[in-house]
């Protein structure tokens, strides 16, 4: 963790440097090259900034599996926490019926004794002083009989009666104390996992913390990388408008396109133009508006892929360098001016080996085939040539127009 954050910390220092080199208006560019350069430094910025994004979100990932993880627990203590309650719930129903048995066991014995303390009252009141005297006073031996059963009938009752609800109280005693001990028991465990359920969720509020944290630092990022692709934007419009001024330059030209300028009309055509890849195998594997808004035609070889990176792009007719530069979209391009108002474009180059105001020969060696800018498909590593091809345009008087007229 220790070493993710300082690398994160690390890239936002050099964002912020980037940001404080490049944060230039685009109107403060005084020539390509520096409009370029600084569209370099924001897609520099951006790639930084993605990187630390990329950092924040392992980490955030990392930290949801650990919320995930906490509430999963969480949830599993809560289940034990709430089967504890239950089983308290029933010991303290049975309690609460103990007791309650308990009372009416205690109710009955007093009103036993109060049963014997009537009895031994209405024998007073009645003459007879003792057991002794009652059994004495019998007239006959079988009556002294039938009342010495009778009072030792009384008296066992009387004694099991008193003896049983006794027994019973301290049966119920014995249960109550069980069931506190239980209860205690109970109460003790439902603690501890309460416990560790608390402590469970102080973990979860720290990562909750900590996930805020990560959030409010990746939406920082966000608005940076937005800040940078607006300013890119902005940086890419001057370019492109200074790519309309090159082509406003081009006599005149409205920057349009148009299928039908013929080459008769222009003197360069009495020497025609060839095609600038010279090799057997060419192809065009797009033409004039081949795909919507394409104002030109591309040229590959035929073979295995790869095949056309690095053919020699040649001049398709005597003329001097207009310019030779890089193009954000049409990577690395030629403009070659011919006279009375046309220009031919060679884009995409893998490199140029001629510079701007350099006069030219039909037939002469400019550049090479290349996939920079914009191409499809994208080179990558596996495939670094992917997407090579030359980009050809014709251009009169600032009007692009369809080449095919224009080469055998």
């Amino acid at each position: 963790m220790n070493k993710l954050w300082f690398k994160r910390m690390v890239g936002v220092l050099a964002v912020l440097v980037l940001l404080a080199s490049c944060c230039l208006s685009p109107a403060a560019a005084t020539d390509r090259d520096e409009l370029q350069s600084q569209i370099d430094e924001q897609e520099a910025v951006q790639d930084s900034l993605n990187s630390d994004l990329d950092d924040l979100q392992a980490e955030m990932d990392v930290i949801n599996d650990r919320i995930t993880q906490l509430n999963s627990q969480i949830a599993e203590y809560n289940d034990a926490i709430a089967q504890y309650q239950s089983e308290i719930d029933s010991l303290e129903a049975k309690i609460e019926e103990a007791e309650k048995r308990q009372t009416e066991l205690e109710a009955q014995i007093s009103d036993t004794y109060e049963l014997l303390g009537d009895r031994l009252y209405a024998t007073y009141v009645a003459g007879s002083t003792s057991t002794l005297e009652l059994l004495l006073s019998a007239e006959d031996f079988e009556t002294f009989l039938t009342r010495l059963e009778l009072v030792r009938r009384i008296s066992e009752y009387d004694t099991s009666l008193v003896s049983d609800l006794q027994a019973d109280i301290d049966e119920l005693e014995t249960t109550k104390t069980q069931l506190d001990a239980d209860m205690a028991a109970v109460e003790q465990k439902q603690a501890a996992e309460q416990s560790a359920r608390d402590a469970l969720a102080s973990d979860r509020a720290e990562e909750l913390e900590a996930r805020s944290l990560q959030e409010s630092k990746q939406n920082d990022i966000e608005q940076k990388i937005t800040d940078s692709e607006e300013l890119q934007a902005e940086l890419e419009a001057a370019m492109e408008a200074y790519d309309n001024d090159k082509a406003s330059g081009m006599e005149n030209g409205g920057g349009g396109a148009v299928d039908n300028a013929d080459p008769s009309e222009f003197p360069v055509s009495s020497k025609g133009m060839i095609c600038p890849l010279q090799y057997s195998n060419v192809y065009v594997s797009a033409g004039w508006y081949g795909y919507a808004n394409h104002k030109g035609i591309d040229f590959c070889t035929r073979g295995a892929t790869g095949n056309t990176y690095g053919k020699a792009i040649r001049a398709a007719a005597d003329g001097v360098v207009y310019s030779a530069e890089y193009h954000y979209s049409w990577g690395n391009n030629v403009y070659i001016n011919h006279g009375d108002g046309v220009y031919t474009r060679y884009a995409h180059c893998s490199s140029i080996v001629v510079s701007a105001g350099k006069t030219v020969k039909q037939g002469e060696i400019i550049a090479y085939v290349g996939n920079t800018g914009n191409v499809s498909p994208r080179p990558s590593e596996s495939n670094p040539h992917a997407g090579a091809h030359l980009h050809f345009e014709v251009w009169v008087n600032g009007t692009r127009v369809n080449p095919e007229p224009w080469l055998p």
